[in-house]
């Protein structure tokens, strides 16, 4: 038998985005805690609003497991001599209340010890509870921490109540000088008269009756359940971010839609400024027609009833005015000049403190242009796109509507752009460098907007690798993984032959570093990368292909993106078990420091070492250019590699590697090498399943 427990944490507003993680926290300290305690449940729930986090397990077992328990004695030769117990096993038996029919001996890592066993007794769990509920609360982590009055407590917010009930029953503790009981607090638009809770059960549906709807997928479903009916019921369609769902959602504990509008003029204004404005700034859900045009109508969500429902409309009508006010100002000021007049600003907007403005930014990042754009062989034309696109690529940092709205850079860039006269692609190229800005988003479409992104991003990189600015935990101010994943998804969803090493090399250079910080700062910076790699990829793929292309090297990301591609569909193929048993052999038999020497044919005097030296010289000749120049799937085709397969074991089944002859070892040796060195270039077979 067991009953319902119920915590919930009543502190001061939260952030949205401080909720969504912390319930997850909550979930896998307590699935974690009670498990590891010996206590059963049926199920673990944890909710969130601005005000209160809560668990709540249904079904909590009301006493621990019984466990057996093994306990170590004394040393054998002290408490056992000549057959017979000593009185010091005796004394150990009585300890624990145990005959000497229950000790034995048993051998350990330290030598023969007394044992015996017995049986813990559980405890109940209303004793366990208080553990549970303080070393939740410490363990907690929010993206910023803070403390309040004189408590020495670090939380997201100020804890202001506490209610803990196991079935009917108080649970009780102390934390941040606030005591747990059964009553809870109404929403801020009620007043503020102590909830009552008689029992876990009731919880649910007491706090729906004071208007706090706790479960957060249950207040996402009446937002949408109340947008829609005030979408269809005035033929318009919905039109919003799924981020502003999620966020509105942990804005309200009992949310109540409105109808909304704006004077129709702003309609004018380019569609992205209406949106953000809406979306970002307000809170809102634009609307459209049935053609899918944006019309100047919206939706509001409030946190509480339909009481002054007027009042309320016309309060957002007036902010949002406002708000389209100031947009529709920015955005006539800055096109009365063209876009390249912003340029001029740029000196005079800090990039980084230690790394200059974002004037220097943009002339490295040129230099860096100028190099991929040679590496990839990019014609003329494109390259006068490109020089023209950097020019122009950070100038609306330099105007008001972009100084409001930080979010609309690039974007707003594409617009003046046009407004300006700039030539395609330039236009597009601004507004599409900015991509991805998720690990969900697009790529750019335009190859010449990626070449400018890879471009952007390795000099921000290699500012922040110098600076040793890495992120530490959860922590991660300036978005280096961001920026990381950004690029990454660039270099793997193109074929772009670059060298991510050589780039980062090339922007240090750039920077002119090399008085200030050490080169080594580029070295950790590729770790790191490696990590965010490795992560991308695991989403994807099987442990084991990831780790065996990760091994050879991912400086490439062309041809580490080609070795995956080729593992994948070898691993169905015929004679991918065999080739992968022999080169393992062939593997685990290279010292790991052997220093190769040249092959000497004459040196082999077996026809077994004969042979898998003309299979050698024969893959040497026919593929290994097409293997270091990263066409790996020239493999797939190759009906050779079952025999190659076969005369790799019989090399091993007949002949002695590490001869006596040192002449001969090392030549055989180095024939080993020379075969593993060239499947290596491909991935590292040793790391497959």
């Amino acid at each position: 038998m067991g009953k319902n427990f119920l915590l919930e944490i009543g502190t001061e507003e939260m952030p949205a985005h401080f909720l969504d993680p912390a319930i997850k926290q909550i979930y896998d300290f307590s699935l974690n805690y009670f498990e590891n305690q010996k206590i059963s449940f049926e199920d673990i729930k944890t909710w969130a609003t601005p005000r209160r986090l809560v668990v709540y397990i249904k079904n909590l077992s009301e006493k621990q497991e019984s466990q057996e328990e093994e306990i170590r004695g004394p040393a054998a030769h002290v408490g056992y001599k000549n057959g017979v117990w000593t009185e010091v096993a005796k004394r150990f038996a009585e300890q624990y209340g145990a005959s000497l029919e229950a000790l034995y001996i048993k051998e350990t890592p330290r030598g023969k010890y007394i044992f015996l066993k017995r049986i813990k007794e559980g405890v109940n769990t209303l004793e366990i509870l208080p553990d549970y509920a303080v070393s939740l609360l410490k363990n907690i982590r929010f993206p910023k921490m803070m403390k309040w009055g004189n408590v020495d407590f670090y939380f997201g917010r100020p804890i202001r109540w506490i209610v803990a009930l196991y079935g009917s029953e108080e649970v009780k503790f102390e934390v941040a000088g606030v005591k747990s009981s059964r009553y809870s607090r109404p929403p801020r638009f009620l007043p503020q008269t102590p909830i009552e809770i008689k029992d876990a059960d009731s919880y649910i549906d007491l706090m729906k009756e004071n208007y706090v709807i706790v479960d957060q997928n249950e207040r996402k479903n009446e937002i949408l359940r109340q947008i829609k009916e005030i979408a269809n019921s005035n033929s318009l369609t919905l039109s919003y971010d799924e981020d502003l769902l999620e966020e509105v959602t942990y804005l309200v504990e009992y949310p109540t839609a409105f109808l909304g509008q704006f004077d129709s003029k702003y309609l004018t204004l380019p569609e992205i400024v209406l949106i953000v404005t809406m979306e970002k700034k307000q809170r809102y859900f634009p609307l459209r027609d049935k053609e899918g045009n944006l019309i100047n109508k919206f939706i509001v969500i409030r946190n509480g009833t339909e009481n002054y429902k007027e009042v309320v409309i016309q309060g957002n009508e007036k902010v949002l005015k406002a708000r389209l006010a100031d947009a529709e100002y920015y955005y006539n000021e800055d096109i009365r000049c063209p876009l390249e007049k912003y340029s001029e600003k740029l000196s005079g907007i800090i990039f980084q403190e230690q790394l200059g403005t974002i004037k220097d930014k943009v002339e490295r990042v040129r230099i860096l242009v100028r190099e991929i754009a040679n590496i990839l062989e990019l014609s003329t034309e494109e390259k006068e796109i490109l020089e023209r696109a950097v020019d122009l690529y950070k100038a609306d940092l330099g105007t008001l509507m972009v100084s409001e709205y930080p979010e609309l850079h690039g974007i707003m860039g594409s617009i003046y752009a046009k407004i300006s006269g700039e030539r395609e692609p330039i236009p597009q190229i601004i507004g599409e460098y900015i991509y991805p800005r998720t690990l969900e988003d697009q790529i750019p479409k335009n190859p010449l907007s990626t070449v400018l992104g890879i471009a952007d991003r390795v000099d921000s990189l290699t500012g922040y690798f110098a600076l040793d600015l890495f992120p530490t935990g959860s922590e991660d101010p300036i978005g280096l993984r961001r920026i990381s994943g950004g690029l990454l998804r660039l270099l793997l969803e193109t074929d772009f032959k670059l060298n991510l090493r050589n780039l980062f090399m090339k922007s240090f250079e750039v920077y002119k570093f090399s008085d200030k910080y050490p080169i080594s700062q580029i070295e950790k910076g590729m770790l790191f990368i490696g990590q965010r790699l490795r992560n991308l990829l695991l989403d994807k793929y099987p442990n084991d292909i990831v780790e065996a292309v990760m091994e050879v090297g991912y400086d490439e990301l062309w041809k580490l993106k080609r070795r995956v591609d080729f593992i994948r569909e070898f691993k169905e193929k015929d004679p991918y078990e065999k080739l992968k048993r022999a080169l393992n052999r062939l593997y685990r038999i290279l010292p790991k420091d052997f220093s190769p020497k040249e092959i000497n044919e004459n040196l082999f005097n077996s026809p077994f070492e004969k042979e898998l030296y003309r299979d050698y010289v024969k893959i040497n000749k026919e593929i290994s250019k097409e293997i270091l120049k990263g066409n790996y799937k020239v493999l797939l085709g190759y009906d050779f590699l079952k025999e190659f397969s076969d005369h790799i074991e019989s090399f091993f089944d007949h002949v002695l590697v590490m001869s006596p002859n040192e002449e001969e070892k090392l030549n055989r040796l180095s024939l080993l090498f020379a075969i593993k060195s060239l499947f290596w270039e491909v991935l590292d077979w040793s790391k497959l399943n």
